[in-house]
């Protein structure tokens, strides 16, 4: 296989892609599995001009060649980089223009449609309709242009290029039937790449209007039309980008490393896969919710009600304001005591009072805890992520789905790490900085925290969720003890299969309610 990959490819010259046609008689395409297929030829550095050149004279896009092509090379060869060298420029050019433009993105058939030929002109309108179309309705798609755009200018095109490998790489890695490139190529190619741009024209209709401008040879085009059509086999018709895809573009620039992009990744992909609180559950939880008293010395801190009535007793803060009329008052008579300290003493003075509903908080707690977080970093051969990122993961969904049953402001989550050893601590503080990121709006708006604890002891009463690989104590008031580290995790003598995202779903469902209600 190494020898036919760095061999001349034979399909990437005119002779070539005629005896390739003659060789390979059509009901050899009827073949279903690509593997029973040799695989395609490397693409040469001597091809590399040609074969771009093919690839931009199909671009869907509507704008100047010469202005977006550099550009998307660019991109290309970021993708090459990452291993993903059997991706077409022509996908590269349309659909990252399409993450930059979003719905400015411009058809080419809006302005070339009268100067393609009768036998072009299908073609690039089923290219349009089928693909550029399916596309720019993909909410998917929006979303990443939303997350790009909200990035710095010089971290955009780096995201456009990790964007592209995450939407086409991942779909297109493995096919035999596309041609793999190599970025070096690219990088030595620079100026030839750069004069080439130079010279294409600025639309459809001039191609071979002046010298330098000729339509690729009628091979390449064909040969680049069958590399499109093999890539876009292989992309179904679900969303581009998955909800782990769009967070990780959106806080691209808070990931500097490679091993915690891939960390959050894992984390994330077992989030979505749990999915959020069924509606009914969720209507269910908060009907059945408790009612949390709050101290009085934080009354005054859910002003939820106003004030309803008067009385002689209350706070200063809360004191009718006529009542001041009476300091001073008498004093000369009295020998320095006035009328208000008198009504003071008596109980006379009159104090503005609240209704009783700012002394019932809504906003209730969930404190989880992973004890002996470095016992936990193994990953069981039947479960689908390692037993700590199943973790995060349910507690992140337990964040999320507090959120969507209380409100933004009805919950809070304390995600704590009981480390007793010098192992667990430097684990807990790696948990914490992966945590830290992709909490980080919660935290600011506190509606989280995030904290390491030494012993047992100092563990909080309220609402307190336990994941460990030890049985429950008794002297731990937790309302759930979850027993972690099988194929089946244990709460209350309930056990909850974890191998499918039904059961970590359950899992989740339980603990919401042994917290809540």
């Amino acid at each position: 296989m190494a020898e036919q990959r760095s061999a001349e490819p034979a399909a990437l010259s005119r002779e070539g892609v005629e005896e390739r046609e003659e060789e390979r008689p059509g009901e050899e395409l009827e073949l279903e599995d690509e593997s029973d297929l040799p695989a395609a030829p490397a693409l040469q550095r001597q091809a590399l001009l040609p074969a771009l050149r093919a690839w931009v004279y199909l671009c869907g896009h509507g704008g100047t060649p010469s202005e977006t092509t550099p550009e998307a090379v660019q991109w290309l060869r970021g993708c090459w980089e990452r291993g993903d060298d059997n991706i077409p420029l022509d996908l590269v050019h349309d659909l990252g223009l399409l993450l930059l433009e979003g719905r400015g993105f411009a058809f080419a058939s809006a302005r070339d449609l009268g100067d393609w030929s009768e036998e072009e002109r299908p073609l690039r309108l089923s290219y349009e309709d089928r693909v550029l179309g399916r596309w720019m309705l993909d909410p998917s798609v929006n979303e990443a242009h939303i997350a790009i755009a909200g990035l710095a200018k010089d971290a955009q095109q780096a995201a456009v290029a990790h964007a592209l490998s995450l939407a086409l790489g991942s779909r297109l890695r493995g096919s035999r039937l596309l041609c793999p490139g190599n970025p070096a190529h690219l990088r030595s190619l620079g100026p030839e790449i750069l004069a080439m741009a130079e010279s294409l024209p600025a639309r459809f209709a001039g191609w071979g209007a002046r010298e330098g401008a000729e339509p690729p040879d009628e091979a390449w085009i064909a040969w680049a039309r069958a590399q499109r059509e093999a890539a876009l086999e292989r992309l179904d018709d679900g969303r581009l980008f998955s909800a782990e895809d769009l967070w990780e573009l959106a806080h691209i620039e808070e990931l500097p490393r490679e091993s915690t992009r891939q960390a959050l990744r894992e984390v994330h992909r077992v989030v979505a896969r749990i999915g959020a609180v069924n509606p009914g559950s969720a209507r269910n939880l908060r009907s059945k919710a408790q009612e949390v008293p709050v101290e009085d010395k934080d009354a005054d801190s859910y002003p939820a009600g106003g004030f309803d009535a008067l009385s002689t007793r209350g706070r200063f803060e809360n004191l009718v304001r006529t009542e001041v009329v009476y300091v001073g008052e008498g004093m000369a008579e009295t020998g320095g005591i006035d009328l208000f300290d008198v009504r003071f003493a008596e109980g006379e003075l009159l104090f503005y009072t609240r209704d009783d509903s700012p002394l019932l908080d809504q906003r209730r707690e969930l404190n989880a805890v992973i004890e002996r977080p470095a016992d936990l970093r193994y990953k069981h051969p039947e479960l689908p992520a390692q037993t700590l990122v199943l973790i995060d993961a349910l507690i992140l969904r337990l964040q999320a789905d507090s959120v969507l049953v209380f409100g933004p402001n009805g919950s809070t989550v304390t995600l704590l790490w009981l480390s007793e050893s010098r192992d667990d601590r430097a684990a807990a503080e790696e948990e914490r900085g992966l945590m830290a990121i992709t909490l980080a709006a919660e935290i600011a708006h506190r509606r989280v925290v995030l904290d390491l604890v030494t012993r047992r002891i100092d563990l909080p009463a309220r609402g307190l969720v336990v994941f460990s690989s030890s049985p429950a104590p008794e002297d731990i008031p937790a309302r759930a003890w979850v027993v972690v580290g099988d194929v089946c995790w244990w709460v209350d003598g309930e056990r909850y299969d974890m191998r499918t995202p039904n059961g970590q779903r359950a899992l989740t469902d339980t603990l919401l309610r042994l917290v809540y209600t």
